[in-house]
């Protein structure tokens, strides 16, 4: 285990996603997590790649 935050998207989400990417390609999503207090704040971003990566 890393310790690297990980995003698993079930039912219409996971739908929605291999929907729109593209033939040929995979999605990768990356998320990163802080929370200095007060806030806590989560950024993800989901990127297509080629799918022999």
């Amino acid at each position: 285990p890393s310790g690297k935050p990980t995003l698993a998207l079930t039912g219409g989400a996971a739908a929605r996603l291999a929907a729109i990417t593209p033939p040929g390609m995979r999605p990768r999503i990356e998320l990163t997590l802080t929370d200095e207090p007060p806030i806590a704040q989560a950024i993800v971003v989901i990127s297509a790649i080629p799918a022999d990566r």
